[in-house]
């Protein structure tokens, strides 16, 4: 018996650093993934917002708030249809930022997470939004932790693109779990 309980004892203590590098240990503006939005938000607040949905499935949709928060100008997030829960699968911090700086926040951001979640594989790419938007494109890391991925990325867009849609260059970070990736890979965009 006291063989059994240690080794209880002793698997636990193991368990918890993995636990440590969860997705759901993340914040973005004190939110995390798994958080209801009913935590933050009034549900006349929630249920007002417009919602922006995928072309192929509306399992999830997104909306956003925007001037109430310490490090973000927007933050939104995606929550699945019909849930009276308002529990959030994915949360983006936003923020206006010129190019150049963009980055050297982005190496600041990276570090810090690093540094707080510790199992992480990385990821660095550009992406030119399959040349879509003509030279517009982002510099992007993608964090790989339990239950989920954090992106870090900066937004450049062409001059063109910002004054035809008010698009800015822009400071984003990210945070959506496995459910949401897997769908957003597979369902939203058929």
């Amino acid at each position: 018996m006291k063989k059994l309980l240690g080794i209880l004892v002793l698997g636990l203590f193991l368990i918890t650093p993995s636990q440590a590098d969860d997705i759901q240990n993340f914040q973005i503006e004190g939110m995390s993934i798994g958080d209801s939005a009913l935590d933050y938000f009034k549900e006349n607040e929630i249920k007002s917002r417009t919602k922006g949905t995928y072309p192929s499935d509306d399992k999830f949709y997104q909306i956003g708030f925007g001037n109430k928060f310490d490090n973000y100008e927007l933050v939104q997030f995606h929550l699945k249809k019909n849930d009276n829960r308002f529990i959030m699968y994915g949360l983006t911090g936003k923020t206006k930022m010129e190019f150049n700086k963009c980055l050297e926040q982005k190496k600041i951001v990276i570090k810090e997470i690093k540094e707080i979640l510790t199992k992480v594989s990385e990821k660095n790419y550009k992406s030119d939004y399959r040349k879509k938007y003509g030279k517009s494109f982002s510099e992007v890391t993608d964090l790989n932790v339990e239950g989920g991925s954090i992106r870090i990325y900066c937004d450049n867009w062409e001059e063109k693109y910002t004054e035809m849609n008010g698009w800015d260059d822009s400071f984003n970070v990210s945070a959506s779990s496995e459910e949401l990736l897997l769908w957003l890979d597979n369902e939203a965009y058929k």
